[in-house]
């Protein structure tokens, strides 16, 4: 006859790695012989920035001027304060006096990009770069804009919702438990958390109440007495969060 009990998974009580990338260690003989296990409780805190270092470079050209990028610096924004930021970087590189103003469409909600001040009309004229633009969905721009131009309109709206599905991985817990049509084939998947309800700075709580759902069940005993989390978004890219923000999952193991 079976047996279970209740696992806590903190990142408090990681013996190394980070909080999104850690491992913890168990001592007693119980989860050296699971058979499975139910997957109960995904605690994640929402402090995932929504302008990061894979998404903050723009690149763009003024007239006949070499190429120029800038960098928003990382953080949380709204759409007031991107405008702001976008303002002032771009100005840092723009020359023969030349300013831009942005502002967005009440109706579309779309971007647009107005160049002036510089004496000669040509000098407003500026290219935004897609290909190279890490912060092309962030801001709408879905293709290179066209030449000789002092107003850019912005392809589609903004994009400033962030991270909205973290997934919970572990190649001890959750080893070829997943599918991912866009990865290599199996992945470490556990669970799914979702952050499209948890304000930033919030914690999201993925709760199961359904056995079948939460259940992994191995084909021989498994030994979890060391268990790595690593937590990615939803294209496989692994996330980070602050020192004091933890991680917890809780798990049921069954074994004989």
């Amino acid at each position: 006859m079976s047996r279970e009990k209740i696992v806590v998974i903190n990142s408090k009580d990681k013996k190394e790695g980070s909080n999104t990338d850690f491992v913890v260690n168990f001592f007693d003989s119980s989860i050296q012989q699971v058979s499975k296990v139910l997957v109960r409780d995904c605690f994640v805190p929402n402090l995932f920035y929504n302008v990061n270092e894979r998404n903050n470079v723009l690149f763009f050209k003024q007239n006949a001027e070499a190429i120029k990028s800038i960098t928003i610096p990382v953080g949380q924004y709204n759409v007031d304060t991107l405008s702001t930021a976008l303002k002032t970087q771009i100005e840092t590189k723009l020359v023969f006096g030349t300013v831009v103003d942005i502002t967005r469409s009440s109706i579309t909600y779309k971007y647009t990009f107005t160049f002036s001040g510089a004496v000669t009309p040509a000098n407003n004229e500026v290219i935004f770069y897609f290909d190279t633009s890490t912060i092309r969905d962030v801001i709408g721009l879905l293709e290179t804009t066209a030449p000789a131009s002092n107003i850019i309109v912005m392809n589609t709206v903004f994009n400033l919702k962030g991270v909205e599905i973290v997934q919970v991985h572990s190649p001890q817990i959750g080893e070829m438990h997943g599918l991912d049509a866009g990865a290599t084939g199996y992945i470490s998947l556990v669970e799914t958390v979702s952050l499209a309800t948890t304000p930033f700075g919030s914690v999201s709580h993925r709760q199961n109440n359904d056995d079948e759902l939460a259940m992994i069940l191995y084909e021989q005993p498994k030994n979890l007495s060391i268990v790595k989390i690593v937590l990615r978004d939803e294209q496989g890219v692994k996330l980070s969060l602050p020192d004091n923000a933890h991680v917890s999952v809780m798990l049921k193991i069954f074994f004989d």
